[in-house]
């Protein structure tokens, strides 16, 4: 299986010498850091790259902070950022890498097949010396056309409490140990901390490098050994909001391990839903 990552390098060849490839900026950032992510890429962004936002992209509906939207809502808001069913996707942030994760998790689940992520960001871009812009670009209508041939990869809360209760498949969490174990306070307001029955607590800070790229192979597979997991085996992912969890998904997906699922509601919405929540 090819990596999904490209260097900085190798993300400016491709714009070099492919037509076909439409760059998205999937920044996204916490209530609680105070950081608006489309003022970011206003500011500053990789020339041409089209702002991939989150928490437009979703289902119009829910209250719940960036549900995953709908087939047709998914595919409308692809065509008007002008992705075509034959574009190369290279996706990046300055998160760093949580939301990125989250885009190629859409993507993929609606069934685009060529989906990059820039290893490292915009951090690496400009490290490496290419240029950024804050001039917005002009974007044609796309011919893209969702599927949902990976609807496997969504659990919604009914199934998860299942799971839970039966321990069905292991549950990774991947919020901080903190809010896991009960001790610290949620960045969003009104929730209780703490984490479902019988899931375990794996940090998506704890799969990432210092420079915001994933950890190699085999020191995911250590930190899943360590967890008693079998690396082959099904888990379900969660978090606090169905972002982070995807970076868990992601690496189990470099790893071979391609269809784990993400609870799309996560903590946000286990636990505003009197749900049974357990504490260290």
């Amino acid at each position: 299986m090819k990596d999904i990552f490209l260097s900085a390098k190798e993300v400016n060849e491709l714009k070099k010498t492919k037509q076909n490839i439409i760059i998205f900026d999937s920044s996204y950032f916490l209530p609680n850091t105070g950081i608006n992510a489309i003022d970011e890429y206003n500011n500053e962004h990789i020339e041409n790259a089209i702002f991939f936002d989150i928490d437009n992209i979703s289902d119009p509906n829910n209250d719940l902070p960036h549900m995953f939207p709908s087939k047709d809502v998914f595919q409308t808001h692809m065509q008007k950022l002008g992705l075509n069913n034959n574009d190369i996707v290279i996706i990046y942030d300055n998160s760093p890498l949580l939301s990125s994760a989250r885009c190629w998790f859409l993507l993929r689940y609606f069934g685009h097949k060529e989906i990059f992520i820039l290893s490292g960001g915009i951090k690496s871009w400009k490290e490496n010396g290419f240029k950024t812009t804050n001039e917005v670009s002009n974007m044609s209508f796309g011919n893209f056309k969702a599927t949902e041939e990976n609807k496997k990869l969504l659990i919604k809360i009914e199934d998860m409490k299942k799971i839970s209760d039966n321990k069905f498949f292991p549950i990774l969490d991947a919020r901080s140990f903190e809010r896991f174990s009960g001790s610290g306070e949620e960045p969003r307001p009104n929730l209780e901390s703490g984490h479902i029955p019988n899931s375990l607590n794996l940090p998506a800070s704890k799969l990432l490098d210092k420079n915001g790229t994933l950890i190699s192979k085999s020191e995911f597979k250590n930190l899943i050994n360590d967890l008693n997991l079998n690396e082959n085996k099904k888990v379900i992912t969660t978090c606090g909001s169905g972002v982070s969890a995807c970076v868990i998904a992601l690496s189990y997906y470099r790893i071979g391990n391609e269809d784990i699922p993400v609870y799309d509601g996560s903590w946000s919405e286990w636990a505003s839903k009197n749900m049974k929540i357990n504490k260290l």
